[in-house]
C-alpha cells in the first residue's frame, strides 16, 4: 500500500508527541498512596525526577546550605519517620521549627541527615515548587467532627465550644473565651477535664504535635482568646462533659461546664 511522504511525517509527529506526553505523565504523580510513600522513602533514587503534588511534613530544622534554604522534617511526624529535606528557592518566607507545611516538589533523590541524637539517616530530598503553611489541625485530619456552637456564660465570661474533632488517637476541643468583665482572668487549660462513661481525661498539653494551637492562659478585660485543647480519644456515640477552669485576678475561681448529649 502506498503511503505519501506527508502522511509519514504526520505519523512520525503523532508518535513523537505521544512519547513526549508519556514521559511527562510518568514523571508526574498526584498525592502518593501509602504504599508508594513507603517505596519512596525506601528507595528515593528510583523516584528521581518525579513530582509529588502534596506532601505534608513537620519542620524540625531550618538550615542554609550554599545559599539555599533547606527545611528538614518528617512526613510521618507522629512517629518521627520518613525524614525529608525540602530545598526552598524563595528566601523571603521565614520558616520555623515545629511548623507544618504542605509541599509540591520534584524528587531530587536521597541525602543524608543527622537527627537530634546524632543518628545518621537517609532522607528524601525535594526541590520545592510550591509550599503552603498549615496548622497542626489541618496536618492531622479529623476522622469525625461534631459542629457544636455551644456557649456557657458565667459572671461576664462567655465560653464557646465551637466544635469537637476526633482523630484516631485524640479528642480536640475548639474553644473561644471572651472576657466581658472589668477584671483580667486566667484560664487553666491544664486542669480541663473531659468525662465520659465514668472516666476522666486530662488535657494533653505536652503533645508537641499541637504546639501551634495551644489556648492562651491570660485574657485582659474586654479581650478574647481562642485555641484547641487536646485530650485522649473518646467515643463519639456516648454523652460526655467538658469543663474549663480559671480565676480572675482577685483569686475568684471560675468553672465553665459543658454537657453533650449525643443523638
Amino acid at each position: 500500500m502506498f503511503i505519501s511522504k506527508r502522511h509519514l511525517i504526520k505519523i512520525f509527529f503523532v508518535l513523537m508527541l505521544a512519547i513526549v506526553i508519556g514521559i511527562s505523565m510518568s514523571a508526574c504523580s498526584s498525592s502518593f498512596s501509602e504504599s508508594k510513600l513507603k517505596e519512596l522513602y525506601a528507595n528515593p533514587e528510583e523516584f528521581k525526577g518525579k513530582t509529588i503534588k502534596e506532601l505534608t511534613i513537620q519542620i524540625v530544622a531550618v538550615d542554609k546550605v550554599h545559599g539555599e534554604i533547606h527545611l528538614q522534617g518528617y512526613e510521618n511526624f507522629a512517629k518521627q519517620e520518613h525524614p525529608t529535606v525540602v530545598v526552598v528557592s524563595d528566601n523571603d518566607v521565614k520558616y520555623e521549627d515545629g511548623e507544618y507545611i504542605k509541599v509540591k516538589g520534584k524528587v531530587l533523590g536521597k541525602t543524608n541527615v543527622v537527627d537530634e541524637e546524632s543518628t545518621e539517616m537517609t532522607a528524601v530530598k525535594l526541590k520545592a515548587k510550591k509550599i503552603e503553611k498549615i496548622k497542626s489541625t489541618d496536618a492531622i485530619p479529623a476522622e469525625e467532627t461534631l459542629d457544636v456552637g455551644y456557649t456557657v456564660k458565667i459572671k461576664g465570661i462567655a465560653a464557646t465550644v465551637q466544635k469537637v474533632d476526633l482523630t484516631s488517637d485524640e479528642t480536640r476541643v475548639y474553644i473561644k473565651v471572651k472576657n466581658g468583665t472589668k477584671k483580667n482572668i486566667e484560664l487553666y487549660p491544664e486542669q480541663s477535664i473531659v468525662s465520659q462513661d465514668d472516666n476522666d481525661y486530662e488535657a494533653d498539653l505536652d503533645n508537641y504535635l499541637y504546639d501551634d494551637i495551644q489556648v492562651a492562659k491570660h485574657i485582659k478585660s474586654g479581650g478574647s482568646i481562642s485555641g484547641v485543647i487536646v485530650f485522649k480519644r473518646i467515643d463519639s456515640n456516648l454523652p460526655f462533659t467538658f469543663t474549663l477552669e480559671g480565676a480572675d485576678n482577685e483569686g475568684n475561681e471560675l468553672e465553665l461546664p459543658f454537657s453533650f448529649e449525643m443523638k
